[in-house]
């Protein structure tokens, strides 16, 4: 093979596979970037369909697989986190190597690449002994037909991925690449490591710990437990030429931008669905403001933790605190994950309740590149949505915008257990519904719900707020009994704070961290603010009172 590949022996009923070889520039080993010690946990934890990219592309006529091979290994060549594992703390990145390229023989079937990018999307990455990059071709008669190129989330974040979709593209077509200008993953962990670097990234973590000890703990709070939730959610994609053209009004009207418009309405009604003066949201933060980080080949993307307090008579008011609430959450989204771990972790002791990530935000959206199409009848329709296909994704409600100019085009993932399909139909196209309205007026929001068919959930006996969060005191018994096993107890709220009295011996410290390391995944406990260990246990809830005291304490 001219690109320096040597087909390998496959095993029976396997395609085959072509060795070939890179060369890249250094081999070399340092810190990771704060975005991929990031990645690095959550490759190893979150189901890697999530977790892992891929992209078909078609090859161009009358190219042949050493073309495409050699289109491949330049690639590799090219970008160092192609060719970057992680071992005992450090990225270390190989300056030449191997790697097998999938041959498949498509025998007229249109969909195979399709379906072998699928097989290798679903295999979890090992991101020390595994480069992070698989490719395959597939042939009709010999000749190559598509490239599938599947990556994990340490290599390369959304816009990473489109980058090098269109290098690679680029590249088969024969073009000759422009010197890769941007930083490395390397360059950019020591810059991470720089006195600025260090004194922004602490203040990100001060600006998380902050309004994690204030807001809701989650928006959509339901009474489920995530046990062994496989996250398998329905998708709603929603569409709309109109909209695209209200947002472009609002913006005219308020100066808010497209992005932070379409959160405006997704955190309004999502607090007024759950019934929540603050809804918070967390929009995924391309971090790349600077210059020299626009074609950054790496992950950068973070959680922007974005708490807006819909406290307004109107929903220009929500525009005008969202604007500001995305800005300062931008601004704190590059910070040291374990260190935020770590604030999570004090931050659910002291307050008693664990964060979930259940509101995300994701705008793909790239300027001046909105969708045109003719002026069909359907297109023209104020809102047009259909459901996807379930697909993984470890969050309650996401909404993810491919564009906003043009044409609006979302698609919204929503955990049943929290919006029922109806619900998440109502919610979905209320998004658009509103921003449809608020073209030319300031939209009270005593209208919202009648515009959108949202309402507020209804709940029953036994949901009360505390610390700004639903708690269902079933739930809260819950908690305690899987805590503290077959000892008695028995729990109360008393003037906004939950009150465990049970029986000794036990410390309340001991019966606090229990409770706390039970707390994942349960979107509606909350552990109690006060244990009272008694000398025994009443005969009937009310006769705890008469009991004698051992110790009393927060446990905190």
């Amino acid at each position: 093979m001219s690109a320096g590949g040597q087909v390998a022996e496959a095993l029976p009923g396997s395609p085959a596979g072509l060795v070939v070889r890179f060369q890249g520039g250094r081999t070399a080993s340092g810190p990771p970037t704060s975005g991929q010690a990031n990645m690095i946990r959550c490759v190893l934890t979150d189901p890697p369909e999530h977790m892992n990219y891929g992209f078909v592309l078609t090859v161009p006529p009358g190219k042949t697989l050493d073309d495409v091979v050699a289109a491949v290994v330049l690639l590799i060549s090219r970008h160092e986190s192609l060719r970057t594992t992680f071992r005992d703390g450090l990225q270390h990145v190989a300056g030449e190597g191997e790697l097998v390229i999938g041959v498949h023989d498509s025998q007229g079937s249109a969909d195979l690449a399709d379906e072998v990018a699928a097989r290798l999307q679903a295999v979890r990455f090992d991101p020390e002994g595994e480069l992070p990059v698989r490719a395959a071709v597939t042939l009709s008669d010999g000749v190559p037909e598509r490239v599938i190129l599947v990556l994990t989330h340490t290599t390369v974040d959304a816009v990473g991925l489109s980058l090098l979709r269109v290098e690679l593209n680029r590249l088969l077509f024969g073009e000759t690449p422009e010197p890769v200008t941007a930083p490395q993953p390397l360059d950019v962990a020591w810059t991470e490591r720089s006195p600025a670097s260090l004194k922004r990234a602490q203040a990100a973590i001060e600006y998380w710990r902050t309004n994690l000890e204030r807001i809701p703990r989650s928006t959509f709070t339901a009474s489920v437990d995530d046990g062994d939730n496989d996250w398998l959610m329905p998708r709603l994609q929603v569409r709309s030429t109109v909209a695209a053209r209200a947002l472009g009004r609002i913006g005219a009207r308020t100066g808010v931008s497209r992005s932070a418009a379409v959160l405006a309405a997704y955190t309004l009604l999502a607090g007024l669905r759950s019934g929540q003066r603050t809804a918070v949201a967390l929009a995924i933060s391309g971090n790349r403001f600077r210059p020299e980080l626009r074609d950054y080949v790496g992950p950068l993307a973070q959680d922007a933790l974005v708490p807006i307090d819909l406290d307004e008579p109107t929903f220009d008011g929500v525009l005008r605190r969202t604007r500001a609430a995305a800005l300062a959450a931008y601004q704190n989204s590059r910070f040291d994950s374990d260190a935020l771990i770590q604030v999570m972790e004090e931050v659910q002791r002291s307050r008693g309740v664990f964060f979930a990530r259940d509101i995300v935000f994701n705008d793909m959206s790239v300027h001046g590149q909105g969708r045109r199409a003719g002026r069909t009848e359907e297109y023209e329709q104020d809102v047009r949505s259909h459901w996807l296909p379930k697909a993984t994704m470890p969050t309650r409600v996401s909404l993810w915008v491919r564009t906003v100019e043009g044409e609006v085009d979302f698609t919204l993932w929503a955990d049943p257990r929290c919006l029922p399909r109806a619900d998440a139909e109502a919610f979905g196209e209320g998004i658009v519904r509103l921003l449809i309205e608020a073209a030319d007026r300031d939209v009270p929001l005593s209208e919202v719900s009648g515009l959108t068919g949202v309402v507020p959930l209804e709940r029953g006996e036994g949901w009360t707020t505390i610390d700004a969060c639903w708690v269902h005191l079933p739930e809260v018994e819950r908690l305690v009994r899987d805590a503290v096993g077959d000892r008695p107890f028995h729990v109360t709220e008393d003037g906004g704070r939950l009150v465990c009295h049970l029986a000794g011996p036990v410390s309340p410290v001991e019966v606090h961290t229990a409770c706390v390391g039970r707390l994942s995944g349960r979107m509606a406990a909350m552990a109690p603010h006060h244990y009272v260990v008694h000398d025994g246990a009443p005969a009937s809830p009310d006769g705890w009172a008469a009991l004698p005291v051992l110790e009393e304490g927060t446990g905190r």
